[in-house]
């Protein structure tokens, strides 16, 4: 009800998921808690809860911060304070816990929402811009990839780590939580945590002429809900020409994965959003992320 038409099939995910926390089972309560991190508060009236948020650690742990995600008031209860309450209580919670920052992702468009954090301190450090792929969109037939293009191999770390500088700064990269382990999907540890959870992941990476890493694509297929995740990084002075390139390769290392909803997570760089709304994907909404100093 909070949410409306702004959940994508992710979204839909982590509410099946919230949604197990509640199931008569104690045996599932018990394992859905511990793997969602249900930590958060909510405002009861008359016995309803009418509010929520939820809180956690941000990764890795040992950046000692906190992510609030998951703030809604039911609309009948809206406009009574109940969201800077929630709010209150989650900072006070992290300051108690001697975290160092506290994080959070908003609809830049939601502007009563940017405004309350504001006034509690929060100051805005960047934008994503998520789009969406509809099931069903056939992938368009495209030439084969080039040589440089490759998957990612665990070196390519450090690279990466400086192609993510350029397009996100360092308090944006803390809540973003971009995470160098997607450059070790091949270990065993790695491969049997996805099996159990349906999911297969790679990367790729793309070469520039200097061996430099101009695009990274991380491919994440959760075969039990039946979508693709895309996190994309595409260096800030790559050409139009190479930007339709690169796309047009990256659709061509999907034309063997099912024709589910894709879901894509970019930085606010037109030529690239251009070239995706080509391949078929349309504006689903942009994400400001905000951080509090604790």
């Amino acid at each position: 009800m909070g949410f409306g038409e702004e959940l994508d099939p992710h979204g839909w995910k982590m509410l099946h998921q919230m949604r197990r926390i509640y199931e008569p089972s104690a045996l599932t309560r018990a394992v859905a808690s511990a793997a969602f991190e249900t930590a958060g508060f909510v405002w009861v009236e008359d016995g309803d809860v009418v509010g929520n948020l939820s809180i956690r650690h941000a990764y890795p742990r040992n950046r000692q911060g906190r992510l609030i995600g998951n703030v809604v008031v039911h609309p009948d209860y809206r406009n009574r304070g109940i969201g800077r309450a929630l709010m209150e209580r989650a900072i006070e919670a992290a300051r108690d816990q001697r975290a160092e920052w506290a994080g959070l992702e908003v609809r830049a468009d939601n502007e009563i929402a940017c405004r309350l954090y504001e006034q509690l301190g929060f100051r805005a450090v960047g934008i994503t811009e998520h789009l969406l792929r509809p099931e069903g969109s056939p992938w368009p037939l495209s030439k084969r990839p080039d040589r440089r293009w490759r998957h990612s191999k665990p070196q390519d770390r450090l690279q990466w780590r400086h192609l993510a500088s350029l397009l996100h700064n360092y308090d944006q990269r803390l809540i973003l939580e971009l995470r160098t382990d997607r450059f070790r999907t091949k270990n065993i540890e790695g491969w049997i945590k996805r099996w159990l959870s349906r999911q297969f992941e790679e990367t790729r990476v793309h070469e520039d002429d200097m061996g430099h890493l101009d695009l990274t694509l991380h491919v994440e297929t959760d075969r039990g809900y039946r979508y693709h995740t895309w996190d994309v990084l595409l260096h800030p002075d790559t050409e139009e020409e190479g930007t339709r390139e690169l796309m047009a390769q990256s659709m061509a290392m999907m034309r063997r994965l099912p024709t589910w909803p894709v879901v894509a997570i970019v930085a606010n760089e037109p030529a690239l959003l251009a070239m995706l709304t080509d391949l078929g994907f349309r504006k689903h909404r942009t994400l400001q992320q905000m951080i509090l100093a604790l």
